[in-house]
C-alpha cells in the first residue's frame, strides 16, 4: 500500500501511474486481439456487428468504471486521513450501492437490445450478431462490476501493482480462450464475448482471494454495512456524479454511432480500427488521471494543499510530453497500426482509419488538459465542472450527428471530438485555477 501524502511527488505519481498504464495495456491488448482475431477469421461484417455495438459496450463499461472510481474517491480520502472506520464504511456502501446499479444496467440492457440497436441504427446484415456480441457482454456485467471494485479499492489505498499482476493473467487467459473458441470451435463473434467475460471472471475471483489473504485491514464487518446518511451522501455523490460524467461522454458517443453506422459498413469498420488504436493511444492520459484522482484525494484528507497543486502540475506535464510522442507515432507508423486490424485488401477502410488518427491526435494536448482537470476536481469532491463540461460534450455530438455528417460526411466525425477537447478545455481550466484558489 502507498501513502501519497509523503515524501517526494513526481516519482510516487509516476510509480504509482505506471501499473495503471500497463494494466490498461493488457486490457486494450486483448479488446484489440479480439477485434483482430473477428477482422481477419470472421471477416468485414462481423468485425462491423462488434464495431457497430462498442459504443453500448463502453457506456455500460464506463457507467461501471465511474461508479466504482467515484466510490473510491471517500475510501482514498478516508485512508488517507488515517480514519479506517470510514473507510471500511465506504467500502460496504461501494459494494451495496454499485450491485444495484449493476442488476438494474444488466437488466435494462438484456430487455432493450432490439430497440437499442435499432436506434443505432445498425445495418440489417450485422444486426442478429450484433445483439448476440451485446446480449453477452451485458450478461456478464456484474463480473465487470465485481473486478472494478476490488482494483479500485486496492487502487484507493496506494495499491496498483497487484491489479496489474492479476489483469495481465486475465489478458493471457483471454487470448488463449479467443484462440479456442473462435478457431477450435468454431464459434462467431459470440466467442469473443465470451472470452471477455470469462477472463473478466478470472481476474474478479483472483483480486477477491488477495484481498482476503493479503489486506486483513480492508475486511468488512457487518457494522460496517451500517450508513450514515453524511457518508452515503459523500459516497453517492461521488459515485453517482463519476458516473454521470462518463456516461454522458459514452452517451455522446453512442448518439455519434448512430450517425456513423448510417454511413455504411466500411465506415464502421474503419472507424472500429481507428478508434481500437485511439484507445491504445490514450491510455497514459487514463492513468495519469486515475493517478491524481487518487494523489488529489489522499492528500486532501492530509490537508496537503501544496502538494495537490504540485501534483496537478506534473501530471499535466507527464501528459503533454505523451502527447508528442503519440502524434510522432501515428504520423510516422498509423497506416502500419491500421492494417494490424483492418482487412489489408480494402484501401478505403485503411485511408479512412489513418486519416481519422491523424486529424484527431494533434489535439492531445486539449485532451490531456481536459482529462486531469476534470479527474482533480472529482478528486477535490467537486463533480458539478466535470459534469457540466461532458454535458456540453454529450451536446456537441448531437449537434455532429444532425448538422455536421449529412454535410461533410465522415470528416465531420474526424473533427467533432478535437472541436470539444478544445473547449471543454478551456471551460475545465478557467474553474478549475478558480476552484483551487478557493479549495487550497
Amino acid at each position: 500500500m502507498k501513502d501519497l501524502t509523503k515524501g517526494s511527488i513526481l516519482k510516487p505519481m509516476i510509480i504509482f501511474s505506471l501499473p495503471i498504464l500497463l494494466g490498461s495495456v493488457f486490457q486494450q491488448a486483448y479488446n484489440l486481439i479480439d477485434i483482430i482475431i473477428v477482422g481477419k477469421k470472421l471477416g468485414e461484417l462481423s468485425l462491423s456487428a462488434v464495431g457497430a455495438t462498442a459504443s453500448v459496450v463502453s457506456l455500460l463499461f464506463n457507467i461501471i468504471n465511474g461508479l466504482c472510481t467515484g466510490f473510491a474517491i471517500p475510501v482514498s480520502r478516508y485512508y488517507g486521513s488515517g480514519d479506517y472506520d470510514k473507510m471500511r464504511n465506504a467500502i460496504a456502501g461501494m459494494i451495496s450501492f454499485s450491485a444495484v446499479a449493476a442488476a438494474i444496467l444488466s437488466a435494462a440492457c438484456l430487455i432493450f437490445i432490439n430497440p437499442l440497436l435499432a436506434l443505432l441504427n445498425t445495418p440489417e446484415e450485422i444486426f442478429a450478431e450484433a445483439g448476440i456480441y451485446l446480449t453477452i457482454i451485458a450478461s456478464g456485467l456484474i463480473v465487470t462490476l465485481v473486478y472494478n471494485l476490488e482494483a479500485n479499492i486496492l487502487r484507493a489505498v496506494g495499491d496498483s501493482v497487484v491489479p496489474l499482476i492479476i489483469l495481465i493473467i486475465s489478458a493471457v487467459l483471454n487470448v488463449l480462450l479467443d484462440l479456442l473458441f473462435i478457431f477450435a470451435f468454431q464459434m462467431g463473434v459470440e466467442g469473443a464475448a465470451l472470452a471477455t467475460v470469462i477472463a473478466q471472471l478470472i481476474s474478479a475471483v483472483i483480486c477477491f482471494i488477495y484481498l482476503i489473504k493479503k489486506c486483513p485491514f480492508l475486511k468488512l464487518r457487518s457494522k460496517d454495512f451500517r450508513f450514515k446518511n453524511s457518508g452515503v451522501g459523500l459516497l453517492l455523490s461521488s459515485g453517482l456524479g463519476m458516473a454521470l460524467m462518463y456516461s454522458i461522454v459514452d452517451i455522446g458517443s453512442i448518439v455519434l454511432q448512430n450517425g456513423i453506422n448510417g454511413l455504411g459498413t466500411e465506415i464502421i469498420s474503419a472507424h472500429t480500427a481507428s478508434r481500437k488504436i485511439f484507445s491504445f493511444t490514450i491510455m497514459p492520459f487514463s492513468a495519469i488521471s486515475a493517478t491524481l484522482v487518487t494523489f488529489v484525494s489522499q492528500n486532501l484528507g492530509a490537508g496537503r494543499a501544496d502538494r495537490i497543486k504540485k501534483g496537478i502540475k506534473y501530471g499535466l506535464l507527464i501528459g503533454f510530453a505523451w502527447s508528442t510522442i503519440a502524434v510522432a507515432l501515428i504520423y510516422l507508423f498509423g497506416e502500419y497500426l491500421v492494417l494490424m486490424i483492418a482487412p489489408a485488401d480494402n484501401r478505403f477502410i485503411i485511408d479512412t482509419a489513418v486519416n481519422y488518427l491523424r486529424i484527431n491526435v494533434p489535439f492531445y494536448y486539449a485532451l490531456t488538459v481536459l482529462l486531469s482537470l476534470r479527474c482533480s476536481l472529482q478528486g477535490l469532491g467537486k463533480s458539478a465542472v466535470p459534469i457540466t463540461a461532458s454535458l456540453i460534450e454529450m451536446a456537441w455530438k448531437i449537434v455532429t450527428v444532425v448538422c455536421i455528417i449529412p454535410v461533410c460526411g465522415y470528416f465531420g466525425v474526424c473533427i467533432s471530438e478535437p472541436i470539444i477537447w478544445v473547449a471543454s478545455g478551456l471551460l475545465v481550466t478557467i474553474i478549475a485555477i478558480k476552484t483551487l484558489k478557493k479549495t487550497v
